[in-house]
């Protein structure tokens, strides 16, 4: 089906056309049955609009008039900045510490992120706006917003194509700006835009950015709320961590319709909505790294995982930071929690900490916990008596069934 075809039959589901002869009317139904919902149909009709689709049988309305085009200068003008190449604007402006963001201010920006970063640390905070989610060679970044603390305050930088022409010169701007970050952060930047930004300039025949220490805040948002929220996309974490309700947003998936729209009429209005969208994600970035940092001292407090915290502070911080954060909430652990705390106990020969614990376990029938005493009694203590009483609690296999026939003749042995 051509692209003519296609339009047309947009237009019909959404009723900006009469359908064909012979053919049922998308918003009519047969008797009894129950019609279309009208989300989608609306939806549809938003997305012609911004094509410039019109439902007169033609693939394209008349285009607006001169007047209503906004030229790249203008844009420009519209969004505080300036025009830095013939396709490409460049927004440039300092955020004060006072600015509000949900229930902080950026001075909580200031605040110490370890362990994500160091105080000493350049951090840079990366955001793209593209025409898809998908990847692949044609999928493009048409914006990419970086922001750097200096001074105390927010610096954010942000690149606009205005047309396809000026990738080139987005990417050595960007590039040049990067240099000056010794870490990035991102949301679900790993997988997502620095590996886009990488493809970019491989298209481009640029060389790759050199490599930089990178914090994808996706990760740890998973690791502490996974198991209660019921998704780790940036708007829940703003709404739950940040206190922000976004108020007339242009959604992140509306951003390729947008800048459609102004390549291919000039249109603006959705264009400057998908800046602040932008700019909204990248303040949000700039304190996450505080917000997470107190999570992370006090996961019970926030209602994270301290299981995921863990798991955290020993990817960043090491096993003795992680083993710390274990013993101060104890009593909030899970099974596996205290099952981990208990080796790490082992493994520095705290026996009298964690035979306790795999005692209370072993209770409940934790085969771990059963395991580790029967070891525990036979090499440390010796008592083969003890030993074999935990060992008849394993599930059959090789290792139990070894380990059980073993402390059967030692205790054998011990009783003649």
């Amino acid at each position: 089906m051509g692209l003519h075809d296609r339009l047309n039959t947009l237009r019909r589901q959404s009723g900006s056309e009469p359908p064909a002869p012979g053919r049922t009317s998308a918003g009519a139904h047969a008797p009894g049955s129950e019609p279309a919902s009208g989300n989608v149909l609306d939806e549809i009709r938003a997305r012609l609009d911004r094509m410039g689709v019109a439902g007169t049988g033609r693939t394209r309305a008349n285009p607006p008039p001169s007047s209503a085009v906004v030229r790249p200068d203008e844009l420009a003008k519209r969004l505080d900045g300036e025009l830095i190449d013939e396709h490409l604007v460049r927004v440039d402006r300092i955020i004060a510490a006072s600015h509000a963001h949900g229930r902080h201010t950026l001075e909580l920006a200031r605040e110490p992120a370890s362990p994500f970063w160091s105080s000493d640390q350049r951090v840079g905070f990366i955001d793209t706006e593209t025409t898809g989610l998908a990847g692949g060679a044609g999928t493009v970044a048409f914006m990419v917003g970086l922001a750097t603390l200096e001074g105390g305050q927010v610096r954010l930088r942000q690149w606009l194509m205005t047309a396809f022409a000026g990738e080139g010169a987005l990417l050595a701007a960007v590039d040049a700006a990067l240099c000056d970050c010794d870490h990035l952060v991102s949301y679900n930047g790993k997988t997502f835009d620095l590996p886009l930004l990488r493809d970019r300039r491989r298209m481009q025949r640029r060389p790759d950015a050199p490599e930089t220490a990178h914090t994808d805040f996706l990760h740890p948002v998973r690791s502490l709320y996974g198991h209660a929220w019921p998704d780790c996309r940036l708007r829940t974490v703003e709404e739950r961590l940040l206190g922000l309700d976004r108020q007339d947003d242009l959604p992140g998936s509306e951003a390729p319709w947008a800048w459609k729209a102004y390549l291919s009429f000039g249109r603006s209005e959705d264009l400057e909505r998908v800046v602040q969208h932008n700019t909204d994600d990248i303040l949000s970035l700039t304190l996450l790294g505080p917000a997470l940092a107190s999570v992370l001292a006090q996961p019970v407090a926030h209602e994270a995982s301290v299981e995921g915290a863990a798991r955290l502070m020993e990817r960043l911080d090491g096993p003795a930071a992680a083993r710390r954060l274990l013993e101060g909430h104890q009593k909030s652990l899970s099974v596996p929690g205290l099952l981990w705390l208990a080796r790490e106990w082992r493994r520095e020969g705290r026996y009298d900490q964690a035979v306790p614990i795999w005692e209370a376990l072993a209770e409940r029938g934790v085969q771990e916990a059963l395991e580790a005493l029967a070891k525990y009694h036979e090499h440390q203590r010796r008592d083969w008596e003890r030993a074999l009483r935990y060992a008849e609690q394993l599930e059959p296999g090789p290792r139990a069934d070894g380990r059980l026939e073993r402390l059967r003749m030692r205790h054998e042995a011990a009783t003649r």
